[in-house]
């Protein structure tokens, strides 16, 4: 983490004055955020935006589904995150780096992280449909409260995916309807996607277009 630097935007910019501060899971394309993002957005060092709330981190976090099924992944202690060891995620994502390109191509640079991580994290061997379901944010704790999540769905055409980082990572496929159970051991931002796709208008339902 020393030398990385990732996207940020000021808290001031990505949440308007007036406006009310989102909190959890809020379905929709996330235009006004990824347009926010685009016209805001800079890459600052990581270890300093970490302790610093004036900015949120711009986090692609995806949803891996297939059929009425969800991947659930545990984030074993071989993870460079210690505050995630042991929690249960629906997510598969990470940080924004310069790498990925400029602040100003939107919706382009998060997709390109997002497939990056994606890669990183698990094998896919089925075809896919990517989408953005809407974003994340939790103020209720010091993490949350410096990240920002785009949450992406990837709807794969078969159940065909396996864990590449087995050495931080281990993943089964749930069904829907099983979550429920699974919530306690959750980080929070799966425990808002998990209450989501309990409901019977769903995400699915209610995800759009990748713009």
């Amino acid at each position: 983490m020393s030398d990385e630097r990732v996207l940020v935007v000021p808290r001031g910019d990505l949440f308007l004055s007036g406006e009310e501060t989102p909190q959890g899971f809020i379905p929709g394309d996330g235009r006004p955020y990824l347009e926010r993002m685009a016209h805001r957005g800079r890459f600052a060092a990581r270890r300093s935006a970490e302790e610093d709330p004036g900015l949120k981190q711009i986090i692609p976090y995806g949803l891996v589904t297939s059929g009425d099924r969800v991947f659930l992944l545990r984030r074993t202690r071989g993870g460079a995150e210690a505050r995630l060891h042991d929690l249960l995620s629906l997510g598969v994502g990470g940080h924004v780096n310069p790498q990925d390109g400029a602040p100003g191509r939107g919706g382009e640079i998060l997709e390109r992280a997002f497939l990056r991580e994606l890669e990183e994290e698990l094998v896919v061997d089925s075809s896919y449909r990517l989408r953005v379901a809407g974003v994340l944010n939790d103020e209720s704790n010091a993490v949350g409260q410096v990240h920002f999540g785009v949450v992406y769905r990837v709807d794969l055409e078969a159940p065909r995916i396996r864990v590449r980082e087995v050495g931080q990572l281990e993943g089964r496929w749930v069904r829907r309807a099983d979550l429920a159970g699974e919530t306690a051991g959750m980080e929070t931002w799966s425990r808002f996607l998990a209450l989501e796709l309990s409901r019977p208008d769903d995400v699915e339902d209610r995800c759009c277009d990748l713009l």
